[in-house]
């Protein structure tokens, strides 16, 4: 349903160009994220620069979030009762991207709260994994929406799927371990935020490949949770 959405929004001019914005959205979603899972992993250093960097990409994430949003409204209002499925989707993947800045300044917090870059024992390999593999989820995220794959779009969501649970199952070995008090938060505060930014790219993701109704609710078996059991509504995130 979403390749025959996008066909149709190309003959639209202002539906086309704020799918372009929302392009650049993500591409500056994928810039945020960079450059702090290399600071976490020892890659590069954690410089005024950096910080910089973050916080201005944040800023250029929301103006074009708002500016969507708004162009979205007057769009419909102008033109009631078209292109109403396209809006509600491109609605929802520019929250998801505005939601996936947040996090990327919320790991920047809890790099500052860190004494060293993530080590290599038992928690700083894994969080290193988790970092490299949540980074290398944009990219196919990115492309499932561009292109309107769907056998993409899926992949995308098992693996953010995937990395979701390993986030949980680290915050459940840490209630279980001795480690200093301080360290243990930050730890749970990373793994809880890598969590959410595998889930919004999960959601992206599924905007190409399930109905509009069905947005976030994805599961493995590509039924909606709300579908599988009824008296759920809590969304994916």
């Amino acid at each position: 349903m979403f390749r025959e959405f996008i066909k149709a929004l190309r003959k639209r001019p202002l539906l086309d160009q704020m799918y372009a914005e929302m392009e650049q959205m993500l591409a500056e979603a994928v810039d945020m994220f960079r450059p702090i899972s290399e600071v976490l992993r020892g890659k590069r250093e954690l410089t005024k620069e950096t910080r910089d960097q973050v916080y201005e990409t944040d800023r250029k994430i929301n103006r074009i979030q708002r500016r969507i949003r708004k162009q979205l409204v007057e769009h419909l209002i102008v033109s009631p009762g078209t292109d109403v499925p396209i809006s509600l989707v491109l609605m929802s993947i520019a929250k998801d991207a505005e939601r996936v800045g947040d996090l990327c300044k919320n790991i920047l917090e809890v790099t500052e709260g860190l004494v060293h870059p993530l080590k290599h024992g038992p928690y700083g390999t894994r969080f290193r994994d988790l970092l490299k593999r949540t980074e290398d989820l944009f990219e196919p995220t990115v492309r499932a929406f561009l292109e309107s794959d769907c056998d993409v779009g899926q992949e995308a969501i098992v693996t953010g799927r995937a990395l979701a649970k390993e986030c949980d199952q680290m915050i459940m070995d840490l209630l279980d371990d001795d480690r200093p008090c301080r360290e243990a938060v930050l730890y749970a505060l990373l793994a809880r935020y890598i969590k959410r930014i595998a889930l919004h790219l999960t959601n992206i993701a599924s905007s190409v490949v399930m109905p509009l109704h069905m947005i976030d609710y994805y599961d493995d078996d590509g039924q909606s949770r709300k579908e599988q059991e009824p008296e759920r509504t809590e969304p994916a995130s």
